[in-house]
Formats: structure tokens, sequence, C-alpha cells
């Protein structure tokens, strides 16, 4: 399991690799989710968007994930 954090904040972004207008550096932004995009399909992970509402319910549920 990956969690995207900030280098993606909704589906549609990662999946057409799309930066919003307030990152500060465009290109880098790019190469950061052009790296995350491999190490998810190296390791076959399951990718969580953090911010995208719909990736809430793949997450294990707190406390029980910490054990």
């Amino acid at each position: 399991m990956l969690l995207s954090g900030d280098v993606a904040h909704m589906h549609e972004t990662y999946e057409n690799n799309l930066v919003p207008t307030f990152n500060f550096d465009r290109s880098q932004s790019l190469a950061s989710l052009d790296r995350f995009h491999h190490i998810a399909e190296n390791l076959k992970a399951t990718v969580i968007i953090q911010h995208d509402p719909r990736d809430i319910d793949k997450l294990p549920p707190f406390p029980e994930a910490a054990k």
C-alpha cells in the first residue's frame, strides 16, 4: 500500500499526471509523480490518494491499523 501524501490530490490528477497551479515547481512535481507511478507499478501496490474521499474506506480504521 502506498499513500500519496501531496504527490496527487485526486484520482484524476494521479491518473493524468496533472499538477496543481499552486505547486512551486511543476517539473519537480511531475518528476515526483513519475517516480511514485514507477514505485507503485514495481511493487504492484494499492495506491491510496489521501485527499480523495473515495479512498478513505480503503484504509484500515484506527486504532486497529496501528497495532
